[in-house]
């Protein structure tokens, strides 16, 4: 958990894997005030005691990647009344796999996101909050002077634990009403 940047890194043909099966992987630690505490760890052939020599011991501190908030997906700008529609899709970590409910549970006490609109040569001119999964940009004519066909911009979801989760940036063509 928490190394989704991770796993898009090619790996060249003929590498070796490891198939983790369900039940295979347990966190580290199951509570937050655990976090960035030093445990030991021994690690060997699970047929063998932990006793063996062939184990190894290893100390490590876990730390609050696996509460990152998941990066938003399907950014989508839209002109209306007022300004642009930004909208995206919101992405959770716990119970978010089934496909019953018409959306998947909040994994956060509160829904909060963090939107950056980027210039056209990359600086950054305005950070905005929002509280769910859609807000309107209406500082468009204050930062460009004027309406853009395309907007540079990115949403990362704010979790209360970890903060800002990894953005997803895109540049998106403005849809008309």
């Amino acid at each position: 958990a928490g190394s989704e940047a991770a796993a898009t890194r090619p790996a060249p043909a003929g590498s070796l894997i490891v198939r983790l099966d369900d039940g295979a992987v347990v966190p580290l630690v199951d509570r937050l005030d655990e976090a960035g505490r030093r445990f030991r760890y021994r690690i060997g052939p699970a047929a063998r005691d932990p006793g063996d020599p062939s184990f190894v011991e290893v100390f490590a501190a876990a730390g609050l990647s696996a509460l990152a908030p998941l990066r938003p997906v399907h950014l989508r700008a839209r002109r209306e009344p007022g300004g642009v529609r930004l909208s995206w899709i919101r992405r959770a970590r716990r119970d978010a796999d089934g496909w019953e409910a018409a959306d998947i549970p909040l994994d956060e006490a509160v829904e909060a996101y963090a939107v950056t609109v980027f210039s056209s040569d990359g600086r950054g001119l305005r950070t905005l909050t929002a509280s769910g999964p859609s807000l309107l940009y209406a500082d468009e004519a204050a930062d460009f002077g004027g309406p853009q066909a395309l907007l540079d911009v990115a949403v990362a979801q704010v979790g209360a634990a970890f903060g800002p989760g990894a953005a997803a940036r895109a540049r998106l063509a403005v849809a008309r009403a």
